[in-house]
């Protein structure tokens, strides 16, 4: 396996594809996400996919992203008019015999929506930006960085695609530049959280045609259904850690009796994370009996959110990080979470 943790360009993506599907004798790629993909996954996976298809047409591409994609992302995926990215492309692959992945935006592997193709895989490529990726794949490129996407528009030659895309005009449609746009917008809170090297890429990929508006649009797809339910989530928010933590649980019974899914309380920890009087927010959403899905915001420097959770089996960035947990005991998993809080900020 080769594993990387490099900067910008040292990554050559088509070296490296072009390896996998020669070296194996492939002609079909599958490119995943990971479990309810976010704009950055979804930016990624459907990026890439764009961009190989335009590049190697030769090859077969099925990006695999499920229907459980975020609302917003979403609003761009299904005006694609070469992919259907939403059902599980198994009977493809029964026909296709080997074929090769592409992971994007998945720290860990039990993370990946669709883990078995990549357990079948004849080989893999992994391309991440989480400070704790497991290094997993037979080529694993991590660059710790606000968004995949933003290390997807590194790693690309967008010469060899433009001429590509001028050639086969497939202006009609969201293509890799839209995608890799779409990702960056999403996980960098529209530019909120960027480096300068985000800014250089997303110029470059203004350059190329993006309309930012109309992507960035697709931040704001909530109802007035939704917001209500965020008020009466944030209703039931209760403080810790010497009021500096806020927090949101939701039970089974909850969830029935409120109609709450996890897409409701999914933005409900960065929403605590940003008042004025709280450093950190974080939810519990039990989204199966005894599964819980767990969600951590902060400003990365109060606390590390990411150091936070490891031990519990998460993952994420600084700032950033979930947890997927199985437990009958959610109330010992809350208060052991909120006894590491106290002793990572002990005399801050």
């Amino acid at each position: 396996m080769e594993f990387r943790k490099e900067p910008f360009m040292e990554f050559d993506f088509n070296k490296h594809f072009e390896e996998m599907m020669e070296s194996h004798q492939l002609n079909t790629v599958v490119i995943l996400g990971h479990m309810n993909p976010d704009g950055d996954a979804a930016g990624s996976v459907m990026g890439l996919a764009h961009y190989i298809h335009a590049v190697y047409p030769q090859y077969r591409v099925l990006p695999y992203l499920a229907d459980t994609i975020d609302k917003g992302p979403k609003k761009l995926v299904v005006k694609d008019q070469v992919f259907s990215p939403f059902e599980k492309p198994e009977k493809e692959l029964e026909e296709t015999g080997k074929y090769g992945v592409i992971v994007c935006d998945t720290a860990t592997r039990k993370r990946i929506i669709g883990f078995d193709l990549y357990e079948k895989a004849a080989a893999s490529i992994v391309v991440d930006h989480h400070a704790s990726d497991e290094g997993y794949g037979d080529v694993n490129y991590t660059k710790i960085s606000e968004a995949c996407a933003e290390n997807v528009y590194g790693m690309l030659d967008w010469e060899r695609w433009k001429k590509t895309e001028e050639a086969t005009d497939c202006s009609q449609h969201p293509n890799a530049a839209d995608y890799v746009y779409l990702g960056i917008v999403h996980d960098t809170a529209c530019f909120e959280r960027a480096e300068t090297t985000t800014f250089q890429a997303a110029l470059e990929l203004l350059k190329m045609g993006v309309h930012h508006r109309a992507i960035v649009r697709t931040t704001h797809a909530q109802t007035l259904k939704d917001l209500e339910k965020q008020g009466m989530l944030l209703h039931m928010a209760k403080r810790a850690v010497n009021e500096k933590v806020a927090y949101v649980c939701i039970d089974q019974e909850d969830v029935r009796k409120y109609g709450i899914s996890y897409e409701d309380i999914h933005p409900v920890a960065a929403i605590l994370r940003d008042c004025d009087d709280l450093e950190m927010g974080f939810t519990m959403y039990e989204e199966k009996p005894d599964i819980w899905r767990c969600s951590f915001r902060s400003d990365g420097k109060w606390i590390d959110v990411n150091e936070l959770i490891l031990p519990f089996g998460g993952g994420g960035h600084a700032g950033a990080a979930g947890l997927r947990k199985e437990t009958g005991n959610p109330e010992s998993l809350r208060n052991e979470i909120l006894q590491k809080i106290e002793e990572m900020t002990e005399g801050k």
